[in-house]
């Protein structure tokens, strides 16, 4: 009897248990912390698991601040997106989520800590912007695609954006341009933008406006100039790589609104571009400091180097 009443017991508490679990998944959901999209979803859905939505912004727009947006299959999810909260967008490994923008920008961020995750940007040429960041907080941009913009596939004028694992290459203007604030980009690609207006755009990531920008483990490649501080700015970069850029691999110094900018290269190769080091100075006086690590490679470019580099020992 002892052992029937025993067995009982277990029963009804794993039955409690299930039913606890069950009502904390569901409250979750019903307090923000999870929302779904889904290719076969519906906008009129409240973004459930068992009923996604259709569009990103959607499951933006139903979900409180700091949620998780989770897409759930490969499609393609809306023109535009607009965050002004704090919130999380994924797209798992093998899910191609697409945002196919014909004009204006694919993402647009004022404000919260966002993270974007997984996300392919596509432009298709006339689309203007990948994601334009303006807001206070930060934007985390994580393992996305930005492909073929007009202007620039990230233009950041906000407080601190972080940048890892993405491809940003075929815009008219810069990868990544930092006007204000601080970035840290690790680990990218930046390829193929504006390669044909070297002076008036076509920068990989370019620092301006008093920004403070380090780059680590990126290749600036085919753009006008690979990496460029300006107006004040200070752009570290460690082990990177410019190559096939136009006109200049890095460059500090330019812009038009004056202020001395600085550009710190270390265990970083320029290689095949029209000038591999530049310290440039602009009509109007503005120039900068380039400083240089002496385990930098700046070889078989047009020119190797040209204003005053100023070499620092140690490694």
């Amino acid at each position: 009897m002892t052992k029937v009443y025993s067995t009982l017991r277990g029963t009804i508490c794993a039955l409690a248990l299930l039913i606890c679990v069950t009502a904390y998944a569901s409250s979750a959901e019903a307090q923000g912390v999870l929302r779904f999209v889904s290719g076969t979803g519906s906008d009129a859905n409240n973004c459930f698991r068992p009923t996604p939505c259709r569009s990103i912004q959607r499951g933006v727009d139903t979900a409180p601040d700091g949620a998780e947006v989770i897409i759930l299959d490969t499609a393609g999810y809306g023109p535009t997106v607009t965050i002004d909260k704090s919130i999380t967008i994924t797209a798992p490994s093998g899910v191609a989520a697409m945002i196919a923008t014909l004009s204006g920008t694919s993402v647009t961020v004022t404000g919260g800590a966002v993270i974007l995750r997984g996300l392919s940007l596509i432009g298709l040429g006339t689309g203007s912007l990948g994601i334009n960041y303006s807001g206070t907080g930060s934007l985390s941009v994580e393992n996305c695609l930005l492909n073929g913009f007009t202007e620039e596939g990230i233009n950041s004028s906000g407080t601190a954006l972080f940048v890892k694992s993405t491809i940003i290459r075929n815009g008219g203007l810069d990868g990544i341009l930092v006007n204000g604030g601080s970035a840290t980009i690790d680990n990218c690609r930046i390829e193929r933008n504006g390669p044909n207006a070297p002076l008036s755009g076509g920068y990989g990531i370019y620092a301006k406006g008093n920004s403070r920008v380090m780059v680590r483990n990126t290749v600036a490649a085919s753009n006008g100039i690979g990496f460029v501080a300006e107006d004040s700015a200070v752009l570290n970069a460690e082990n990177c790589v410019a190559t096939k850029n136009t006109a200049v691999g890095f460059r500090v110094g330019g812009g038009t609104a004056g202020g001395a900018s600085t550009m710190r290269v270390s265990n970083s190769v320029a290689t095949n571009n029209g000038i591999g080091f530049q310290q440039f100075v602009s009509s109007s006086g503005s120039g900068g400091t380039f400083e240089s690590r002496e385990n930098n490679t700046v070889r078989g470019n047009a020119i190797d180097a040209t204003g005053s580099i100023t070499g620092i020992s140690g490694t």
